[in-house]
């Protein structure tokens, strides 16, 4: 049985974003979710199944579509070994150590 909670998702107006009341539901297993309204979804164009990330903002959250892009990374078989030795010391994926490393030189980049 779902359990509905309800939350106000607070836009800040110096963002030309508006305030909604959205429903919570909690799954059998204390999950929580929400349902974005489909006027929402299209003028912000997003989809179903899109991936959607919290963004902490002191107090409140800002939530972001998921952009991807592909970058080709070449390693010879000795390093591709090392760093995913690495990333498995760090329990992630490859392919999230490949993104940390990539922010961290971006970041370091920015802040030259």
């Amino acid at each position: 049985m779902l359990h509905p909670y309800l939350y106000n998702f607070n836009f800040d107006p110096r963002l030309s974003m508006n305030q909604y009341e959205l429903k919570l539901k909690e799954t059998p297993d204390g999950d929580l979710f929400f349902n974005i309204p489909d006027d929402i979804l299209e003028r912000l164009g997003w989809e179903e199944g899109d991936e959607i990330k919290f963004v902490e903002k002191g107090d409140d959250f800002l939530l972001k579509k998921v952009k991807y892009e592909s970058i080709e990374l070449e390693f010879d078989d000795e390093e591709l070994l090392k760093y995913m030795q690495c990333a498995h010391e760090q329990n992630i994926t490859f392919n999230e150590f490949c993104e940390l490393a990539i922010k961290a030189k971006l970041n370091a980049i920015d802040s030259e």
